[in-house]
């Protein structure tokens, strides 16, 4: 056998003679010197049954240790935490819908001694809009939809239109820096 082979095994040469004298079925005396020849003339298939011995001892052995630990499968865990966050879910919907029930309280409404005011007191009060149209003078950058936003506060087409047809403007696209434009303005009196 090489020697890297008996490296690899953990086996020094003297370990490999003891083993073949104890293996061998004739349990003649020899001396030191004839077991170690004896060593050196051992076939190959003697020797790789020997290692193979030693090989299958150490398969036992890892079996032994892994039998007592069983493996799950990545399903197994994968499963688990899946039905774990579906009822962790579930578990914090319910503590919302709890906290977030109001709960109902009753109002009686009891009769009480009730005045109708006249439909011409309540116009008197209000106070009526009126719509006004300021100057603006177009500058650079500006389009209809900017000078909406500017006066109204956000985007309404209806008064984008409006402010076209007011001063006559059919392209939009067509408006110049120093034009005069009027705006419809809502105002309180």
């Amino acid at each position: 056998m090489k020697g890297s082979t008996l490296h690899r095994s953990g086996l020094t040469r003297e370990k490999m003679g003891v083993l073949a004298n104890i293996s061998q079925v004739d349990t003649k005396k020899q001396s030191t010197k004839s077991q170690l020849s004896q060593y050196y003339r051992a076939t190959k298939a003697q020797e790789l049954d020997l290692l193979w011995g030693n090989v299958q001892k150490g398969i036992q052995k890892v079996q032994n240790a892994t039998k007592s630990t069983k493996q799950k499968s990545p399903a197994v865990y994968l499963t688990i935490g899946f039905i774990a966050g579906v009822l962790f879910m579930c578990f914090i919907t319910l503590i919302v819908s709890i906290c977030s029930m109001n709960p109902k309280t009753e109002t009686k409404i009891e009769p009480s001694n009730v005045t109708v005011i006249g439909s011409d007191n309540l116009l008197d009060n209000v106070a009526e809009p009126v719509i006004t149209r300021e100057k603006y003078v177009i500058k650079k950058g500006d389009t209809l939809n900017g000078i909406a936003y500017r006066f109204y506060g956000k985007y309404d087409e209806a008064k984008i239109l409006e402010i076209q047809r007011i001063n006559n403007i059919i392209n939009p696209a067509a408006i110049r820096v120093g034009q005069e434009l009027l705006i419809p303005v809502l105002q309180e009196r």
